[in-house]
C-alpha cells in the first residue's frame, strides 16, 4: 500500500514536528486515539533527509502509519495492514 497525502494537527509544538493528534486524509479527518509507536529513520549518506515515522490508532478504529517528510515539511499516511 502506497503512502497519501495527508493534513496533520500537532500537539506540544515544542518538539518538531509535534506529537500527531488530528489528520485529514482524502477529505476525511479524524482524531488521533493513541500514538503507538514513533521511530525515525536516517541514512548513512549525509545527503538524504530523516524521517519521522508514528504508528497510530485513529478514531476510526484503524491504524496508521504517519510519515512526516522533513525535505517538503510535509505528512504521508498509509493504513497499517490488520493481523489475520
Amino acid at each position: 500500500m502506497k503512502y497519501r497525502h495527508a493534513k496533520v494537527r500537532t500537539a506540544d509544538s515544542y518538539t518538531f514536528p509535534g506529537k500527531p493528534c488530528r489528520m485529514e486524509v482524502d477529505g476525511r479527518s479524524m482524531e488521533i486515539e493513541k500514538v503507538l509507536s514513533h521511530w525515525r529513520e536516517a541514512y548513512e549518506d549525509p545527503s538524504f533527509y530523516p524521517e519521522e515515522f508514528y504508528k497510530v490508532r485513529a478514531s476510526d478504529k484503524n491504524v496508521y502509519i504517519l510519515r512526516y517528510c522533513i525535505l517538503f515539511n510535509s505528512w504521508w499516511v498509509k493504513e497499517h495492514p490488520r493481523a489475520t
